[in-house]
């Protein structure tokens, strides 16, 4: 019998074979296979996406509170709990204040708002905080003198301009304290606004530029009528 022959009669034979059907039980146990690994896909995307979002919620959470509290503390004067979030606030704008012009501009607004503060703490009576306030705005026109004197000396004319911008200012500020002064009663607090008067006008001499001293003069002696250093003839050898 040839290869040919043996194969045609084997398939003669499983022709024959019944086939064999799977029973009922057979079929529910397929189906139920097939629902499980459908439902579990889904779950398994979810579980996958699940660590993420678990990571990423308390970092949302923490950036909302951080942005509420600097928003809240926009407002705050120096007896709040969240001044000192105003501040670092404060400190951050102040990075991004890049050309001269910008960080006068910086220092100026700055000086503004502590005068404002100390305001409200001696409407509050806080006449303590009033001082430390007004020194915090002495300090921001100081920081602002500096930023004059440095520019100065580098180009001449943005540096006058710049002088010109803090003497207005300065200018101001020492109306708005002296019509302060004259309205409260309070030795104490007179006292703190004299200050911050006096230390502001310091800043506003500290900024401005440096004339050059005239030479001393040595009244004369060894010149001559010309000014000059007058030399005496050599004695003569006989």
């Amino acid at each position: 019998m040839t290869e040919g022959q043996r194969l045609e009669a084997l398939a003669g034979r499983l022709r024959a074979v019944e086939p064999v059907r799977p029973s009922p039980a057979a079929k529910i146990r397929g189906w139920n296979l097939v629902l499980a690994t459908v439902e579990q896909s889904p779950r398994a995307r979810s579980r996958r996406h699940l660590l993420p979002r678990l990571v990423l919620a308390p970092a949302a959470a923490a950036i909302l509170l951080v942005a509420g509290a600097v928003a809240a503390s926009a407002n705050s004067l120096p007896d709040s709990p969240l001044y000192p979030v105003k501040g670092i606030a404060e400190q951050a704008r102040g990075v991004f204040a890049f050309s001269p012009s910008d960080r006068l501009a910086y220092h100026l607004e700055l000086a503004q708002t502590r005068l404002l503060e100390a305001e409200a703490m001696i409407a509050r009576h806080r006449v303590d905080l009033a001082d430390e306030t007004f020194k915090a705005m002495d300090q921001q026109l100081e920081n602002a003198a500096a930023v004059v004197t440095a520019e100065t000396g580098s180009d001449a004319v943005v540096g006058a301009d710049l002088r010109n911008r803090l003497e207005q200012a300065i200018a101001v500020h020492d109306r708005q304290l002296a019509g302060l002064q004259g309205q409260v009663t309070n030795p104490t607090a007179q006292d703190a606004i004299a200050r911050a008067r006096d230390r502001a006008a310091k800043a506003l001499e500290d900024a401005r530029p440096v004339k050059p001293s005239a030479s001393p003069s040595n009244n004369g002696q060894g010149q001559g009528s010309t000014g000059k250093p007058s030399i005496s003839p050599h004695p003569t050898k006989k």
